[in-house]
C-alpha cells in the first residue's frame, strides 16, 4: 500500500493529501476467547492519525455486508483504549478492493459510503468511511490515477504498465515480481488458493445434493473437520516437494510439532 494509492482513493484535499503511514500488526486482537479472528491484508496509521484496512477479496463470501461492518467496528473499537476519551478516537477507513461484482444496481466500479442525514444530506461523521473497488467492473481504458492503480490489481503486463508512466505503480509492479520469486510466497498463495477451491467445491456439493438444511445444523463442525483435512493435505503436498517442517509452518501457521504428528501418521 502506497500513499499515492490511497490518494487515489480518498481524494482529499491537496493540503490534506496522505503523505506517510506506518504499518500495524495485521491482525486485530480477540477481546474475548470466543471472539471471531479478524485478519486484515494491510492494516496501518496514517499521518493524519487516520486507520486504514485495505483487504483484497477474490471471492463472494455472500456475508460480505456483515463482514465489512464487522472489520470496520473492530478498527474504530479497539483505538479506544484504557483511559482514553471518546474524542481520541480517529476515523476508520476500510478499503475492499474485490475481484467479483458486489453491487448490482450500479456500473461503476467505485462506491464511497460514509454516515449522513438521509433528509438534508449532510454528514453525521466522517469517521465511517468504507470504500469498495470492484475490478471486473473497470473500463477498457484508464483516465485517471485510480483506474491505473486498478489495471495494476487486475492483472496488467509489464509493458501496460509502463506505458501509465506512473512510478508508484511502476514499483508496486516491481515487488509484485519479486514476491512471486520468493518460493515461501508462492507457496503460500497456492496454499491459500487450494483452500479456496476446496471449500467452494464442497460448497456446491453440499447444495447439489440438497444438503443445505442439514449443512447449516452441523457448520460449526464441518469447518473444523474441512479445515483439518485441508490442512492435512497442504502439508502433507509440501512434505512431498521436500519442503522443511520449518519453513512449512511460516508457510501454513501451524505449529511445528502438529507438522511433524501430520509428518509421522
Amino acid at each position: 500500500m502506497r500513499p499515492h494509492f490511497l490518494n487515489s482513493v480518498l481524494n482529499y484535499p491537496e493540503n490534506e493529501k496522505i503523505i506517510s503511514l506506518t504499518y500495524l500488526n495485521t491482525e486485530i486482537n480477540k477481546d474475548q476467547e470466543d471472539d471471531k479472528e479478524t485478519r486484515l491484508d494491510v492494516l496501518a496509521k496514517l499521518n493524519n492519525q487516520s486507520f486504514v484496512n485495505i483487504e483484497i477479496q477474490v471471492q463472494n463470501t455472500y456475508e460480505y455486508e456483515k463482514r465489512c461492518l464487522y472489520y470496520w467496528a473492530k478498527l474504530y473499537e479497539q483505538q479506544l483504549t484504557i483511559g482514553k476519551k471518546y474524542k481520541t478516537l480517529k476515523p476508520a477507513i476500510c478499503i475492499h478492493i474485490l475481484n467479483f461484482n458486489f453491487f448490482k444496481h450500479k456500473e461503476h466500479f467505485f462506491t464511497k459510503i460514509k454516515t449522513l442525514d438521509i433528509d438534508t444530506k449532510y454528514v453525521f461523521s466522517t469517521d465511517f468511511q468504507l470504500y469498495f473497488l470492484e475490478v471486473p467492473k473497470i473500463p477498457d481504458k484508464y483516465y485517471n490515477e485510480l483506474d491505473k492503480w486498478m489495471h495494476f490489481f487486475k492483472g496488467a503486463s509489464k509493458e501496460t504498465v509502463m506505458a501509465m508512466q506512473t512510478p508508484e505503480i511502476e514499483k508496486a509492479f516491481s515487488t509484485l515480481e519479486y514476491i512471486s520469486q520468493d518460493p515461501i510466497a508462492r507457496a503460500k498463495y497456492e496454499a491459500r488458493r487450494k483452500y479456496e477451491l476446496d471449500y467452494n467445491t464442497d460448497m456446491d456439493g453440499a447444495r447439489e445434493e440438497g444438503f443445505s438444511k442439514g449443512f447449516q445444523n452441523g457448520k460449526n463442525e464441518g469447518v473444523q473437520i474441512g479445515e483439518y483435512k485441508r490442512n492435512k493435505e497442504i502439508v502433507l503436498n509440501l512434505l512431498a516437494n521436500h519442503f522443511s517442517i520449518e519453513i512449512i509452518s511460516k508457510i501454513t501457521d501451524l505449529p511445528i510439532s502438529e507438522i511433524e504428528k501430520l509428518k509421522n501418521s
